[in-house]
């Protein structure tokens, strides 16, 4: 996939940000992502808990973010 290929050209330390609407393919693009980057885990959606970590990979969704106070206790 176009995700899969993506990840090969990351640079350790690289932060992507997707923007679109919910149910636009942007976690299917981050799954793809991840796949490439060789993280075997099952990559979901953290909609609604805001961060899911998978080793050194961040999977942020901020859909429901409004302040900085929503992500303080992120780390």
């Amino acid at each position: 996939t176009l995700a899969f290929d993506y990840a090969k050209n990351l640079k350790k330390g690289s932060v992507l940000a997707l923007h679109g609407d919910l149910g636009s393919g942007k976690t299917t693009f981050v799954q793809g992502l991840a796949r490439g980057l060789g993280i075997e885990k099952k990559i979901i959606s953290p909609t609604f808990i805001i961060m899911r970590t998978y080793g050194h990979f961040y999977h942020v969704d901020l859909y429901r973010v409004e302040t900085e106070k929503d992500v303080e206790g992120l780390g």
